[in-house]
């Protein structure tokens, strides 16, 4: 019994003791307490720590699915994907490094955690395995053996190091590795934190850790970018000693967030910011909207920087060129130029890209220059060019030149005599861009590398429009702080040709053969806010979509207050021109020419609650604006000013707005002015009352307008009360007896229309039924499906069946009906608060359906099927439409919008 005790007993501890022995192995195999970031060569340029929360979006996979599976195919990646599928390494995280070899050579090392479930022997084997049938040479180095497989050209090596795999395409690398292992003094080469001391400008949670070397700059930028690719006359390879930064793949776009360091660096332009605090620049809410790419410096000290950037200067060996074209200005536009213009500063310049010629590697575009007063600057610009002519015997006037923006006004401005004049002044980050006209406008200073771009400045700055109303940007935009000291933004398809310029080797390789790919890339934009001897720095590549719009806003023009009532398209009597007749809620009213620019505004009183007619009252071809608010009638001529006697103030107060009629037309215009006092009255457009009218009076308040109506060559004026509808001829007496009592609510349009071949009167009662009404009187209804009281009714032929159909919108719901009351069209935007369903008829038999979401601002077109392509559009009013010239595929839609803004929209049909 005690030997078989015993024997069990001698059994636990030999499996204890043979357990113990090989965990003990498998441990020391593992060199404990050795991170992978120890194997990581000292002169590796980039190093990435890949977590398991990184992966490649399906947009960015898909677009660049070629490139992925060639990457896939070499013998590099098969073996690290072959080793993570099989579980022999770690999948949760691993570090990959980057360095150049040689002249051109870029190379890839991977350092993986052996997994636990196998020992070094097994990853050995199952190596061993995947390579049968390849040339494996295996030798020693540093007591570690080092495997190189071959295939061809393409080659792998690999090492398992304790409880590390490492695989690179590059032996060297590999030896290196296992070398830093063993000298770790060789991490301290020249005072640069190395990875594994950098982890904490790193989050945990981030996909990507990012760290780059100072080789990086100077080793791998260089093979995959032009040095100046930031700025002309700049070497960005001298610009930072090292930086750490996060890095995330998300569904909207890929983005790396950390800081870089620069100090000590003497040829590094960051430099030029030390000190600086972050500001909250408004500057892109003057760049043209069709740039596409913006930078913008802003600065809190501007004698700091302009003195750090000389300072940069002569540690980058620019001061000597610099200082001759400073001393060149001087000689040119006088001695105190660069004082004088300092005193100007504000400390914000931007520079919009509008396009690039790749032929000629030339940008176009604008460099803004924000001023402390705009008249002192144009001084102070008058005084540069009369210096200039006098020194080279130029004609001054030759340097003044202008550029008609529409008819009435005209945009002065100088022809620059320097192209480098921003860049030399103020750094050449604002270079690039030739500055060889200039102009001022309020406190702006734009330099522009061609007339063309001045007058895309002057003509989206007169109308309030900017780069910040394009979807790319504001998308882009939120992605980025509010508070910066540079920022770079661009439209990436528009820019494509430019970064191919810019670009070489691989990278520049690549652009080319993904042309199309690229485009899952809508924007780029780069940020930089100075942080002591560092800068935080936030790139970010959006793969949002930008959906080509069929709406483009061709300008936006600033109102006083909200605009109240939907714009009247007028005729410019003297040139034939479109013009806008609007007001806003502040009871100003404005005209407004085609391209944006208030031609004059006048307060009135009271709200305008008629059409805007133009009638000529002088019958000499000049027109007058004529309309009613409920106290006064209106007559203004086209530049503004009121004619004798107006405004008139009604007898009665006019609560439904006056109508016009033109019997024959013959210009003898007849006002008809329905009262509170239940009387109808009858003006000329003297204002005078006509004579022979029988001024009539409803029994009840009248709630429509007075509607002239002519149908088989006899004239009716018709209207309502609530209870009542009263039809009668041009003296005012009744022609027709209606003898139905009706129930209506205020504000009862009136309409013609045609039924079964019959003209009738059409409205809808307080229940929201349909009343029609023909010309002798007779009565008939019509209740549509859904059709309650408190909605809006118009009629018009929609689908051009050569009868007319009844619109009805109420609240959230929009619906179409034939004359029997069928349901034809239900269209309901939740919690929308929709407009009057106006009527546009684009042919004869194209007509759609426009309304206004008041409270959620959106303006919607639809047809018979489905809302139109684009819409809706963002807008705060009901919205007119003009249509173009003959071949025009689009058409003109005028609205207010932002706020008090009044926009022009060019849309595609």
């Amino acid at each position: 019994m005690v030997k078989k005790i015993a024997l069990i007993v001698f059994g636990v501890v030999l499996l204890g003791g043979i357990g113990f022995a090989l965990w003990w192995v498998n441990e020391r195999e593992r060199e404990v307490d050795v991170p992978k970031e120890s194997f990581i060569p000292y002169n590796s340029a980039v190093v990435v720590n890949v977590n398991a929360n990184a992966n490649l979006s399906s947009k960015i996979a898909i677009a660049f699915d070629r490139e992925i599976k060639t990457f896939r195919e070499s013998m590099l990646c098969r073996v690290v994907d072959t080793l993570k599928q099989a579980s022999q390494v770690d999948t949760s995280s691993y570090v990959m490094a980057i360095r150049v070899e040689g002249k051109q050579s870029i190379r890839f090392l991977y350092v993986l955690n052996r997994s636990g479930l196998f020992s070094r022997g097994d990853v050995h084997a199952f190596l061993q395995k995947m390579f049968a049938g390849v040339q494996v040479k295996e030798r020693k180095y540093n007591n570690q053996k080092i495997y190189l497989a071959s295939r061809g050209k393409d080659e792998v090596c690999y090492a398992v190091v304790g409880g590390m795999v490492l695989v690179s395409n590059s032996e060297l690398y590999v030896e290196d590795a296992v070398n830093q292992l063993s000298n770790p003094g060789e991490d301290e080469k020249d005072g640069a934190p190395r990875f594994k001391n950098v982890n904490r400008y790193f989050s945990a949670g981030a996909g990507l850790n990012v760290f780059l070397n100072t080789t990086c700059f100077s080793d791998l930028l260089p093979l995959l970018l032009q040095k100046d690719f930031i700025a002309k006359q700049t070497n960005i390879a001298k610009w930072f000693k090292w930086g750490a930064l996060d890095g995330e793949i998300k569904p909207s776009g890929v983005s790396f967030n950390g800081f870089v360091h620069y100090d000590g660096l003497k040829a590094a332009f960051p430099v030029a910011f030390k000190g600086q605090l972050p500001q909250d620049s408004k500057l892109d809410a003057v760049m043209p909207a069709n740039v596409k790419s913006v930078s913008i410096l802003a600065l809190n000290d501007v004698k700091n920087y302009l003195a750090s950037l000389e300072a940069y200067r002569y540690g980058a060996g620019q001061i000597e060129n610099v200082r001759k074209r400073k001393q060149e200005f001087a000689r040119l536009f006088g001695d105190k130029l660069e004082e004088e213009w300092q005193a100007l500063l504000k400390g914000e310049w931007g520079k919009g890209t509008l396009s690039y010629d790749a032929s000629r590697k030339q940008e176009e575009g604008i460099v803004v220059v924000h001023v402390k007063a705009g008249s002192l600057a144009r001084g102070l610009l008058e005084k540069m060019m009369k210096t200039y002519a006098s020194k080279s015997g130029t004609s001054e006037t030759s340097l003044y030149r202008s550029f008609a923006l529409d008819k009435d006004k005209k945009v002065s401005y100088f022809k620059m005599p320097v192209p480098d004049f921003a860049g030399v002044m103020w750094g050449y980050v604002l270079g690039g861009i030739a500055t060889n006209y200039v102009l001022v406008e309020d406190n702006y200073v734009v330099f522009a590398s061609s007339e063309r771009g001045l007058q895309a400045f002057a003509s989206d700055y007169m109308r309030r429009l900017s780069v910040r109303e394009q979807e790319w940007y504001q998308k882009l935009r939120t992605k980025l702080s509010s508070k910066f000291n540079w920022m770079y933004l661009s439209e990436m398809v528009s820019m494509l040709p430019y970064y191919e310029q810019v670009t070489k080797g691989t990278l520049r390789e690549l652009l080319e053969r993904n042309k199309e790919g690229m485009e899952v890339f809508s924007s780029l934009g780069l940020q930089w806010v100075c942080e002591g001897d560092m800068l935080y720095h936030t790139l970010f590549l959006s793969t949002e979509e930008v959906e080509q719009k069929q709406a483009q806003v061709m300008w936006q023009t600033r109102l006083d207050a909200r605009m109240s009532m939907k714009p009247a398209i007028v005729v410019n009597h003297n040139t034939g021109e479109r013009e806008l007749f609007v007001q806003d809620e502040g009871n100003t009213i404005y005209l407004i020419n085609d391209v944006g620019r208030i031609l004059w505004k006048l307060p009135i009183e009271g709200k305008i609650n008629s059409e805007v007619y133009q009638v000529d009252m002088f019958k000499n071809g000049k027109l007058q604006y004529l309309f009613s608010t409920p106290s006064h009638l209106y007559l203004i001529d086209r530049n503004g000013n009121y004619l004798p006697r107006f405004p008139l103030a009604f007898k009665s107060p006019c609560e439904q707005g006056i109508s016009v009629a033109d019997y024959e037309n013959n210009k003898n215009y007849r006002v008809f002015a329905p009262g509170v006092d239940h009387h109808v009255y009858l003006y000329e457009l003297s204002g005078n009352f006509v004579k022979g009218w029988d001024v009539p009076k409803s029994d009840n308040d009248i709630v429509s307008k007075i509607y002239h109506f002519r149908v088989d060559g006899k004239d009716y004026l018709v209207y309502a009360d609530q209870y009542r509808l009263y039809i009668l001829d041009r003296k005012g007496k009744e022609r027709v007896k209606v003898s139905t009592l009706l129930n209506l609510s205020g504000n009862t349009p009136l309409y013609l229309t045609r039924q079964d071949g019959q003209m009738k009167i059409a409205f809808s009662d307080i229940n929201g039924e349909i009343v029609l009404v023909d010309f002798r009187g007779r009565v008939e209804r019509v209740k549509g499906e859904k059709m309650v009281g408190g909605g809006i009714l118009n009629v018009e032929d929609i689908n051009s069946d050569g009868q007319d159909e009844f619109v009805y919108s109420r609240k959230d719901l929009l619906c179409v009906y034939d004359v029997q009351g069928k349901l034809l069209l239900e269209k309901c935007w939740e919690n929308a608060e929709l407009s009057f369903p106006y009527v546009y008829r684009f042919s004869a038999r194209d007509s759609r359906i426009g309304v206004m979401d008041g409270k959620g601002e959106r303006l919607f077109l639809l047809d018979m099927k489905d809302v139109s392509k684009g819409f809706p559009i963002r807008g705060n009013s009901p919205f007119s439409i003009a249509f173009g010239d003959k071949g025009n595929a689009g058409f003109y839609l005028f609205a207010g919008s932002d706020g008090t803004h009044l926009l022009k929209y060019r849309v595609l049909r």
